[in-house]
Formats: structure tokens, sequence, C-alpha cells
């Protein structure tokens, strides 16, 4: 979930960050990414959890490409009224809300969720720990922790670098810590891959698109100097994924039916 517009959501970029990712996405890989979280997961009419909903892009595509009906839970009140105007924009206000909500324990009862998605989050969360413990309490029984998330080898300076230049606060472990953290909790079924090398590869794309025909695009959505300041931050996650201590991956982990 989002640490506050003031570490890199500021809605100024997001014009620029519907270009990169997709209309309403603040993390990486657009509705593509959404289907590998969810992948082999039946989702059709269960109530799902989109943790971080940012400005509203997977909650979106939850409901459009895979039927479910969706609650984004996001801590600033603009992005949620953006992800309002994106979900009315396709056409599936019946089946998504947006709740703005604080930090700490989920205001869900007891095993009232299907399944509880999150994208690019819980980087951002000091205390995993805490955060699974209340996602095995809101699952019903048989349902789907689902996620993906930037992760380290080890902490090093190309990735402080990117961290630092991006001006964004982290949390940082590798897949290895969810993994367990997942298992600790009570979660089965657990499960993780990398997927370090295909964003990687996007990444060194989406700088090239943003060096060319993204640049000229945000020139006329008057952002040259936002698409100056993302070009240099993608200069520098690139860097890190290069040394392989800056990686991507996918977890899940299921309550016990």
């Amino acid at each position: 979930m989002s640490q506050g517009l003031d570490q890199g959501y500021e809605l100024d970029y997001m014009p620029i960050m519907d270009l990169v990712w997709g209309r309403g996405y603040i993390a990486p890989g657009g509705d593509g990414n959404v289907a590998r979280i969810v992948e082999g997961v039946d989702l059709n009419n269960r109530l799902v959890i989109d943790f971080g909903s940012g400005s509203g892009g997977g909650a979106v595509a939850l409901a459009r490409n895979h039927g479910a009906r969706v609650i984004g839970l996001e801590l600033e009140p603009p992005l949620v009224e953006r992800s309002r105007l994106i979900a009315a924009e396709a056409g599936v206000t019946d089946r998504v809300e947006f709740r703005c909500v604080e930090p700490g324990p989920l205001a869900l009862e007891d095993q009232s969720i299907d399944a509880f998605c999150t994208s690019g989050v819980l980087i951002h969360v000091p205390d995993r720990d805490a955060l699974f413990r209340e996602v095995m309490r809101v699952l019903r029984p048989g349902g789907w922790l689902l996620g993906y998330d930037w992760f380290v080898q080890r902490e090093t300076p190309e990735t402080l670098r990117w961290g630092e230049t991006a001006e964004l606060h982290f949390h940082i472990a590798n897949l290895a810590q969810y993994l367990e953290l997942l298992e600790s909790n009570g979660f089965e079924s657990v499960s993780g891959h990398d997927a370090t090398a295909w964003y990687r590869a996007k990444a060194s794309d989406e700088l090239e698109q943003m060096r060319g025909p993204l640049y000229q695009a945000s020139k006329e959505l008057g952002r040259e100097q936002l698409i100056d300041d993302m070009i240099r931050e993608w200069e520098a996650l690139v860097d890190s994924m290069a040394t392989g201590d800056l990686r991507q991956g996918y977890f899940r982990g299921r309550k016990p039916g």
C-alpha cells in the first residue's frame, strides 16, 4: 500500500504511469501481471481484496478479466478518488469498491473474504508477519493470499541507489523470507518463484519507450520534467537489476480448509 503521495506516487505522475504500465497502474506489468498473480485460482464471483489498490488498475482487471467482486484498500484519498473514476470508465462499479483505510489491522470481519491479492506493495509494509496474521484471520477456509513484490538477495549500494533515486521507503526482504513467514502463520500450499528475468527485460524496454515515444507524449501532457525524473529512476532501476540483487517474484499461500 502506498506510503504517501510525497514518496513517489504524486498525482502528477499518474498520467505518465498510465502510459508506462497501463491505465490505473502504479506497479509493473498491467493486466498481464494480475493474470500471473492469480493464475490457476478461480475468482469468479469470489470476494477479493486488492491490498494497496493504488489508482485502481489491478482491481478493475480482477473484476473485468477474472469475474471477481473486489474491495480495493488504499491509504491515499486522492488515489481512491482516481480509482473510482477509472472503475467507472471501465464499467465495473457494480463489482468494485474502493475504501480509504489507515495502516494497521484490516477493517474486515473474520473469515469474510475469498482471496487477498497484492502487487508491488508489501515492500512498503514494515511488519509483514502481522499482516499475514491478519490475512489468515479474514480469509475464509480455503482462501488464497496471492502476491507479487520486489525482493533482494542482499542489500547493496546498487539497490539502495535505486531507492534513493526514486525517493521511496522500502522494507525489503528476499522471497524465501516471505515464504517462511507464510508457513509460520499457518498457510499451506505455499509457493513462490522468481520473475526477475521477465521484469528486467520489460524495464529496459520501458526505459527505451520513455526516452522515445513516451517522451513526446509526456511533453504534450505538460509533464516533461516528470518524465525526465522517471528516466533517471528507471536508469537506476535497470542498473540495480543488472547486478542481480534487486529481484521480483510471485508468492502465494492457502488458508487450510
